[in-house]
């Protein structure tokens, strides 16, 4: 016999797609404001972000995780992060090179995390890639509402964090795949 679903198994999904459609109207709220930072943009940015936490924590304790919640949480998360990051070069928070670094690092990312799972080679996040994901959100919620120096200093520290442990996947993926046999593209 199998334990019956808990009654709201449905939430941590429904949590992930508020996510996704909140992201035009932080969009929209960044664009309409006058810069160099916004405080409805932190507010929202932040709500969307504390989502994340929250869906997943509920998914665990529930039992409701999902194929759905496995794809389109990390997605949800990586384009909170992005259009934050976009964000902040609109409001002239700052020069595009620091929040485009952070962005190629997702999008490279997830690109090699989809090639090596094709390939049979399976990529994890590890603690240092969690640190820097989460660095990068809150450097980026704090950038929205403070302009302070601290606030930079805690910015460019998730750019380096970017760095870092796009060349430590890098070098993760690269030992996986001599130890599978699997040649790279």
């Amino acid at each position: 016999m199998t334990a019956a679903a808990h009654p709201l198994h449905w939430l941590p999904n429904a949590l992930t797609m508020a996510r996704l459609v909140a992201l035009p109207v932080l969009l929209w709220i960044m664009l309409a404001a006058e810069g160099p930072t916004s405080t409805a943009a932190a507010v929202l940015f932040t709500l969307v972000a504390l989502t994340d936490f929250v869906d997943g924590r509920l998914a665990r304790r529930w039992d409701a995780e999902s194929r759905f919640g496995r794809l389109a949480d990390p997605l949800a998360d990586r384009l909170l992060v992005g259009v934050g990051l976009a964000g902040l070069i609109i409001l002239g928070r700052y020069p595009w090179p620091g929040p485009v670094i952070i962005i190629a690092r997702d999008v490279l990312s997830v690109l090699a995390f989809v090639v090596l799972a094709r390939r049979g080679v399976v990529l994890r996040v590890d603690m240092a890639g969690k640190v820097s994901s989460s660095l990068a959100m809150v450097a980026t919620a704090l950038a929205l509402l403070i302009d302070a120096w601290w606030v930079d200093v805690l910015f460019w520290a998730a750019v380096a964090g970017s760095v870092l442990t796009l060349v430590n996947y890098a070098r993760t993926a690269r030992g996986l795949v001599r130890g599978s046999g699997s040649t790279p593209a």
